[in-house]
């Protein structure tokens, strides 16, 4: 299954240590809570790497479900997978009780308000098994106008290696005016006090370009 999205050049090394960490780190028979699931590249990813892992997907559009379905077929018996719209997945859809080792997300977090961040990641930590922990994967705000430039040699160095670039633009005025209303990446900082505020110990385990991997760990 090819990559929807590739214009990250540093996209695919990023999710292959996501899947990594899930895979080296689920015990037999443990479970996988795979929100904004999408066709499901990232699940078949970990699925393909762990002999026995059941995938919990939830994704709010019935045609990405349908693809997933037919992407994860050779793994169906250890893949569910629901509708859910995670700008309310406070309220549902209805999951099993707390027992998910691995929570994930990649790349779908920046699309969410502010206040479904946060009410996302306090149901995840009520989801997760003691010991559990929530990959979040996305992109992260740019905060800081005098560290700018900085930022521009990274997206350049990246296009120069890779043959192909992130994000960019001509000043961190045009870089605020180009992320647009309905795409809202939260700081790195951010992330943290929710992690926090949930009760999960947030850590920074990648971070290229401003796009980031970020852990959070439910206490035993």
């Amino acid at each position: 299954m090819q990559d929807p999205v590739q214009r990250h050049p540093t996209r695919a090394e990023q999710l292959d240590i996501l899947a990594s960490l899930v895979a080296d780190g689920a015990e037999p028979e443990a479970r996988l809570l795979d929100l904004g699931c999408g066709k499901g590249y990232v699940a078949q990813l970990i699925l393909s790497r762990h002999p026995s892992l059941h995938v919990t997907g939830v994704d709010r559009s019935e045609a990405a479900l349908a693809e997933a379905r037919e992407n994860l077929a050779a793994w169906s018996r250890r893949v569910t997978l629901l509708t859910g719209d995670l700008e309310q997945f406070a309220e549902g859809p209805e999951l099993e009780d707390a027992g998910f080792r691995f929570a994930i997300s990649a790349l779908t977090f920046h699309d969410l308000t502010d206040g479904a961040k946060q009410a996302v990641i306090g149901r995840v930590a009520r989801l997760l098994a003691p010991g559990g922990a929530f990959l979040l994967y996305d992109r992260l705000r740019l905060t800081e106008a005098a560290l700018f430039p900085l930022q521009q040699s990274i997206w350049r160095h990246l296009e120069r290696v890779h043959g192909r670039g992130m994000r960019t633009a001509e000043s961190f005025e045009g870089y605020l005016a180009d992320i647009g209303s309905d795409n809202r990446p939260a700081s790195l900082e951010e992330y943290f006090a929710w992690f926090r505020a949930a009760g999960l110990a947030p850590a920074c385990l990648h971070l290229h370009g401003n796009v980031g991997l970020i852990a959070g760990g439910k206490p035993q």
